[in-house]
């Protein structure tokens, strides 16, 4: 008999500028929004499988402060403005980075969607209308595919496909907050009931041998080029503390 062990390892890049607290890009926002609650909630489809899930707590963060309001990005701040008072810089923005997008199976899947696309292609003039329309399109396409399935609300916003009003665009980031605050209780029901087991990384998920002594690189690769030596096993103790702390 084989026993195959199945160990996902969830991470994302820490995207929030500390100086700042803003979030510079949207990809733990969008990947839990779309992928990190759905991965563990079908298991209860099969009661008889049993994964190990390796949450790095710097991603963990992220979307607990997303999930309670605390956290926002540029992505976000345009997709949830009015259309109508989106600046010049705004409405180049979502122009520029709102198309960002999987064309055959997330932007081809909603024709207006497909339709906008092509207008920006040729460099056409947006209305209002149209940006809201993209403003929507956007952010629903990042949706939980069991999610956009069953949600009442979600499944009209689909359907209607066009013409979106402020209503909607308000029941999107409505929706988009509901299913981020959904994320890390999955994790905690499930682990409780011994569906699933968590693990995790040092807090900010650094190379620790690197961190420790970057020369270590010419160990297994002799001849490498290496950066000014850095030597600090005392911070990487310290990434293993505040992860055991934060994760307990």
């Amino acid at each position: 008999m084989t026993t195959l062990c199945f160990l996902w390892h969830m991470h994302q890049p820490f995207y929030k500028d500390l100086w700042s607290g803003e979030y510079k890009l949207p990809w733990t926002r969008l990947h839990a929004l779309k992928d990190y609650a759905g991965m563990v909630e079908i298991l209860a489809e099969f009661p008889g499988v049993h994964q190990t899930f390796n949450l790095v707590p710097s991603m963990v963060a992220q979307i607990d402060e997303y999930a309670s309001g605390k956290a926002s990005d540029p992505f976000l701040e345009c997709a949830l403005a009015r259309a109508e008072d989106l600046s010049e810089a705004q409405r180049n923005f979502v122009l520029k980075y709102f198309f960002q997008a999987n064309y055959d199976r997330l932007i081809c899947r909603h024709p207006r969607y497909r339709e906008l696309h092509e207008r920006q292609a040729r460099k056409e003039v947006f209305s209002a209308q149209d940006l809201r329309d993209l403003q929507v399109l956007n952010q629903l396409v990042w949706f939980d595919e069991d999610l956009l399935a069953r949600d009442a609300e979600l499944i009209e916003l689909t359907r209607k496909g066009r013409q979106f009003s402020l209503d909607d665009q308000a029941v999107m980031a409505r929706k988009q907050k509901e299913a981020l605050a959904r994320v890390l209780p999955v994790y905690r029901d499930f682990a409780t009931r011994g569906h699933i087991e968590i693990s995790t990384t040092p807090y900010y998920h650094p190379i620790l041998p690197l961190l420790c002594d970057s020369d270590i690189a010419a160990v297994p690769h002799p001849g490498v080029a290496l950066p000014p030596r850095f030597h600090y096993p005392h911070d990487a103790r310290e990434q293993l503390e505040r992860a055991r702390a934060y994760m307990l």
